[in-house]
């Protein structure tokens, strides 16, 4: 894989162009590991509680049930 480099008036890296193939690539695996990520999130809250409960989180914000509704 060729990559090339951007750079800044001074020199420094700013950014880098892979080909194109390449990124796609990583896109997919960075889409898997999201996937994964979330999936993770989700089976460790699955049986856990909430934290704060509807009216709770409502009074906390200053709205009720009617605001909701409206």
């Amino acid at each position: 894989m060729e990559v090339q480099f951007v750079t800044d008036a001074s020199g420094n890296k700013t950014a880098a162009i892979v080909p194109f193939e390449e990124w796609e690539r990583m896109e997919e695996a960075k889409d898997l590991l999201e996937h994964i990520y979330f999936s993770e999130i989700i089976k460790n809250r699955q049986n856990s509680r909430p934290g704060i409960n509807l009216e709770d989180l409502l009074n906390a914000e200053g709205l009720t049930r009617a605001d909701l509704e409206s």
